[in-house]
């Protein structure tokens, strides 16, 4: 109910006359610079990746270089094995 609202809130908006037009707000700053290639490693590149979150329906969108991600999955795969040591482990009574 609320999304239905907020849409005819928009329309209605988007369609007077006197509401101003978004290119004519923001300033053309972005087209003013040309884009100039930066010669990145592949540890550098950004990655961004969508994660569930426990207890959540809505996804996290999580960014980070590749050797923050790489190092990122050998910390769980550490911690993985050493629970599963640990559960393994023989228990003394």
């Amino acid at each position: 109910m609320f999304i239905l609202s907020l849409a005819a809130t928009l329309m209605m908006a988007a369609s007077s006359p006197s509401a101003p037009a978004a290119t004519e707000t923001t300033p053309p700053a972005a087209a003013a610079t040309p884009a100039t290639p930066v010669a990145k490693s592949d540890k550098d590149r950004m990655i961004c990746k969508t994660e569930a979150l426990a207890g959540s329906r809505v996804p996290k969108k999580v960014c980070a270089t590749k050797s923050e991600w790489d190092a990122r999955r050998q910390e769980d795969r550490d911690q993985l094995e050493k629970a599963q040591k640990a559960a393994s482990a023989p228990r003394g009574f």
